[in-house]
């Protein structure tokens, strides 16, 4: 979910995305946990790497972005429900 959401606002660089996830994170993330991760979404078709001559970065794909969409849809019923008092 934190990288998910860290690529919604964009494109990364890797040390930017491992920063920003690591901010979010109650505890340390770990380089291989992020390689690690970054493959499986990857494999999954959710995050892509984009390389060009000088620079790489990883991006969410058209399947990431709309993942993203539904996730905050979710958040968005869960508080407004939960807000809601039981009669």
């Amino acid at each position: 979910m934190a990288i998910l959401n860290a690529l919604h606002n964009g494109p990364l660089r890797y040390s930017n995305l491992h920063h920003a996830v690591s901010q979010t994170s109650p505890s340390t993330v770990h380089a291989r946990t992020l390689t690690d991760t970054l493959t499986y979404l990857r494999a999954q078709d959710l995050v892509e790497h984009h390389q060009e001559d000088d620079s790489a970065d990883y991006r969410l794909t058209p399947g990431g972005e709309e993942l993203v969409g539904l996730l905050e849809e979710i958040k968005r019923w869960s508080r407004q429900h939960r807000a809601s008092p039981k009669p």
